[in-house]
């Protein structure tokens, strides 16, 4: 009869040990969860390919910027929240890692990820959909078959200089770092074909754009 009031009395008090012990490790399981932040992104895949002939495009820099619309002044504005890099591998294909982005952007709204593909002497070609639409996404680049006269030098310099405009983006940080390949290799290609004072402007310019992103104060 002692043995079995003793028994159960051990019984109840380790059961509200035990009860005690699993609310306080799902409490701290939940808040775990909540401290890694927002939306978790999953890995982005794709390929780089030629546009005429579908021939992969080897070691092409890929920027990948995800933006959302945030209120500002009683309207809505877009912002760029992060950006990631890459290099296509011999077959043309590229992968960005998943992350989880932080919990001070989980309110913007219509989040898009945008992608730009950079390779010396190409450009964008109109067959492509520059936002990210998913597995089996392809961008395509065409090549420029790029000529030394002032005509085809100063439409090359233009769209280098609106390539780092699309791909701006008021960050700090590593983020922020993530375009420093772009930028010097589009600084390089500049300089390679300014000849005039305009040209040089231009560079000076792209310049400013490239230790932007080389600053890496917070």
């Amino acid at each position: 009869m002692l043995l079995s009031v003793f028994l159960k009395t051990v019984f109840l008090k380790n059961r509200t040990a035990l009860s005690f012990f699993l609310s306080i490790l799902i409490f701290a399981i939940l808040g775990g969860c909540a401290a890694l932040g927002g939306k978790k992104w999953p890995e982005l895949t794709g390929r780089i390919l030629e546009e005429v002939q579908d021939e992969p495009v080897t070691d092409a820099i890929i920027v990948a910027l995800w933006k959302g619309k945030q209120k500002h002044n009683n309207a809505e504005k877009t912002i760029c929240y992060h950006v990631e890099t890459t290099i296509s591998d011999g077959k043309g294909r590229f992968s960005i890692p998943d992350w989880r982005e932080s919990r001070q952007h989980e309110a913007l709204k219509d989040k898009t990820i945008h992608l730009t593909a950079f390779k010396r002497g190409h450009r964008t070609s109109e067959l492509t959909t520059t936002i990210y639409t998913g597995k089996r996404y392809v961008y395509y680049l065409a090549d420029i078959n790029y000529n030394n006269s002032e005509e085809a030098r100063k439409k090359r310099l233009k769209y280098l200089q609106l390539l780092i405009g699309k791909t701006s983006c008021d960050l700090k940080g590593e983020s922020k770092a993530n375009l420093r390949p772009l930028y010097e290799a589009i600084v390089a290609e500049a300089e390679g074909i300014a000849i005039t004072n305009e040209d040089d402007s231009v560079v000076k310019r792209l310049k400013t754009w490239k230790s932007f992103v080389q600053n890496n104060d917070e």
